[in-house]
């Protein structure tokens, strides 16, 4: 599948409840902020999550990220045009597999039980094939083996899926906010930070028709809000997953007409 992105969540500003109620210091809306401090924890091995939305959005990608759920959970998402699970059933993934598993050729064998999950797969996704009309979803969260759920966010909205892909000369890095000093006898101290993803990606064959799509991520997203990126979609393993990230473009970067209708677009994207 490549490339895919979900440049703003139509959730952010829905009217989210969970059944059963989700613990008090670590609510359901917490799924709605930017922080990597903040989470929602049900004390329950399965949970119901409702949103209704404003109005109508279209939604084509539902992410749960950061969460702790096992290889044994499951998830599904059903998506309505009515409030409350109202009107018509636009959407319905049925219950899939909520955490990737390693394939054999990927186990450290001696190491890594059969069935183990992918290292980093602390998120799930779901794609639609086109996007639906939107005004409340609920999304089924089971885990048999966890006494617990917890997710840090929810984040859902329409999709971007470039007919062409990103150039061969990508550059992913992890960074961190680190401190050196030395001590009088020379010794050197290293103070370590929180450590994040910062991806890097050409595109150069953007069509007339994702134009528009492109146009407003930068207009309506920028640099200052979310948006859900990955670039390995489909991929599997841990290819795919270190090229996933929930982040914000590190800046603006123009779409850049380059002959007929062709167009251009560098993106390069922090980890939130």
């Amino acid at each position: 599948m490549g490339l895919t992105l979900i440049p703003r969540s139509a959730t952010d500003d829905a009217t989210l409840s969970s059944v059963p109620a989700a613990v008090a210091s670590l609510p359901v809306p917490n799924l709605q902020v930017t922080d990597r401090g903040l989470v929602a924890r049900w004390l329950a091995n399965s949970v119901e999550i409702k949103a209704n939305l404003p109005a109508a959005r279209r939604v084509g990608g539902v992410v749960i990220w950061r969460h702790t759920l096992t290889t044994s959970a499951s998830w599904r998402v059903r998506m309505y045009d009515g409030l409350d699970y109202g009107g018509t059933l636009q959407f319905d993934s049925g219950v899939i597999a909520a955490v990737r598993m390693k394939a054999l050729g990927d186990l450290d064998w001696g190491i890594d039980p059969l069935g183990a999950a992918v290292d980093g797969a602390d998120y799930s996704y779901i794609t639609l094939a086109n996007d639906a009309v939107v005004r409340s979803m609920r999304i089924d969260v089971v885990d048999s083996a966890a006494s617990q759920v917890q997710i840090g966010r929810l984040f859902a909205g329409p999709l971007i899926r470039p007919e062409f892909g990103f150039n061969w000369d990508s550059e992913l890095s992890w960074e961190r906010e680190t401190r050196r000093t030395r001590t009088a006898a020379g010794g050197l101290r290293v103070e370590s930070g929180g450590r994040w993803r910062r991806l890097k990606l050409q595109l150069d064959w953007i069509t007339d028709n994702e134009r528009t799509a492109f146009a407003n991520l930068l207009r309506d997203t920028g640099d200052s809000r979310e948006i859900w990126l990955s670039a390995r979609t489909g991929d599997g393993g841990r290819l795919e997953v270190d090229h996933a990230l929930l982040g914000i473009l590190s800046s603006n970067q123009p779409l850049t007409r380059r002959q007929g209708l062709r167009y251009t677009h560098p993106i390069e994207i922090e980890e939130a």
